[in-house]
């Protein structure tokens, strides 16, 4: 007899450490991962982490060809009509990042500015409700590389691997304050509401410790 055993398929997008990234040996590990185990041992069920574009993960998860995805990915109302979200597992927002040898881009400036950001975010939108044309990138790793050769001038992102690669960055970048105030939710295919729940206990046993 043949027994098929199924895995909850997580999407992540690895290119934005601490959350998400690629480690040496090529397994895809960080915080998102870390959230998205505890939420598969809590139902019993294997994981299976796939590694895709941002913009891939809501439109797979309306589909129903997968389960669930973290990916600082912001609650918004626009995102609710296509699928679940949990309550929010951390509070975070936006912010600038910047090279340590140019001046700090303020909101003011936007128009004037070469700002990139990661193309179907809402940081993207924000950017453009807010006057800018922002130079659009697939993942922050090549924003990164723009900024450091100089073809734009700030990155907008979430603020935690942006601050991340500050850190890392022996002084070359800055980051600036919060511009937005966001929450983050784990986004769940409506077919699975037993993930919906477990990530809701998860999320909640997470923040009485």
């Amino acid at each position: 007899m043949n027994f098929l055993f199924l895995a909850l398929i997580f999407l992540t997008h690895p290119t934005d450490p601490p959350c998400a990234y690629v480690a040496p040996d090529g397994a895809i590990v960080g915080t998102d991962v870390d959230l998205a185990r505890k939420i598969a041992a809590e139902i019993g069920e294997e994981l299976k982490v796939e590694g895709v574009d941002f913009e891939a993960i809501l439109p797979r998860l309306k589909a129903g060809t997968a389960d669930f995805g973290i990916a600082t990915i912001t609650i918004t109302e626009a995102r609710k009509r296509d699928v679940d979200f949990s309550i929010p597992y951390e509070i975070g927002g936006a912010c600038f990042m910047y090279r340590t040898d140019s001046p700090r881009p303020r909101m003011s400036q936007l128009a004037s500015l070469r700002i990139g950001v990661e193309n179907g975010t809402t940081d993207d939108l924000y950017l453009c409700n807010h006057g800018c044309d922002p130079v659009r990138f697939v993942n922050m790793v090549d924003a990164v590389d723009a900024l450091e050769k100089g073809r734009v001038d700030a990155i907008f992102f979430d603020c935690t691997p942006l601050r991340a690669w500050a850190k890392a960055s022996n002084g070359k970048f800055s980051v600036t304050p919060l511009e937005t105030r966001d929450r983050y939710g784990v986004a769940v295919s409506r077919k699975r509401p037993d993930v919906l729940a477990a990530a809701n206990r998860v999320i909640e046993r997470e923040a009485a410790k």
